[in-house]
């Protein structure tokens, strides 16, 4: 098992995304690369185990909706970026329940649910300003010397996104990336079947509580769709140095930096 979850009071998904073999036998380099859901509600305890990891960036996707008064906490000295792509339906997949007005029975259906979610994914990909964010997540990690923490909200979509374009960049096959992917899963369960389960007692309407699963949950398919538009550009290496203008040498210094034998 290569995944490395940081066991915290107040976040359920902060995890180490390095350990994975690539393709050439290498290993990603463990304790640099963190993903998490959103840290405003973590604790003083969780604040220091984090310090001990030597986070020194936290890149922070969520808009400033999100953000409002649900800052993250700080942990350190730790710089706090605010990178925020395209991502209007991610940020209304990951609302709470109490949130959801958006998300009515009536305005929203499974098929709906999916198609959005899978629109969502393709926008990682080709808009503009998600490539400039993610070109940006490329940069820091290239320049900086600490350990990183990339989250959204709940650290599914736009987390999960960034997170593969690291993955594959560093040789990571899709297979690994889609099992990192589909973690969120396995430490959200019983926070999402218990949203769901109240969801369906509320409104009896099973499709509706199918589009909020689809909402609440990683779906192998949808970031299947955004790797196959990537993949349209002749692989990720194509891609990143085409469509992000990250060029082959600065490829070859990430993998230096965050490969090991």
């Amino acid at each position: 098992m290569t995944d490395k979850k940081i066991k915290l009071s107040g976040a359920y998904n902060f995890r180490d995304f390095g350990g994975y073999r690539n393709k050439e036998g290498k290993r990603l380099i463990r304790g640099r690369l963190y993903r998490s859901d959103e840290l405003s509600k973590i604790t003083a305890a969780d604040q220091e185990k984090l310090v001990q990891l030597g986070i020194s960036k936290i890149i922070d996707y969520r808009n400033k909706k999100e953000r409002l008064n649900n800052e993250d906490r700080p942990i350190g000295n730790a710089e706090i970026l605010y990178l925020t792509p395209i991502a209007d339906i991610a940020a209304l997949a990951s609302s709470e329940h109490d949130e959801e007005s958006a998300l009515s029975p009536q305005k929203m259906t499974a098929a709906l649910a999916k198609e959005l979610m899978i629109r969502q994914n393709e926008e990682f990909v080709e808009n503009k300003q998600c490539q400039d964010v993610y070109r940006e997540v490329l940069e820091i990690h290239l320049a900086e010397e600490g350990a990183i923490v990339q989250h959204c909200r709940g650290g599914k979509d736009r987390t999960g996104y960034g997170v593969a374009l690291i993955q594959l960049l560093l040789g990571v096959s899709e297979a690994d990336v889609l099992h990192d992917y589909l973690l969120t899963n396995v430490y959200k369960k019983e926070k999402n079947e218990k949203s769901l389960q109240l969801l369906l007692q509320e409104t009896d309407n099973p499709d509706f509580v199918q589009a909020m699963r689809y909402f609440k949950e990683a779906d192998r398919h949808f970031l299947q769709n955004a790797l196959a538009r990537i993949g349209a550009y002749g692989g990720v290496e194509g891609y990143v140095v085409n469509k992000l203008g990250f060029s082959q040498q600065k490829i070859r210094l990430l993998r230096e930096k965050y490969l090991q034998n």
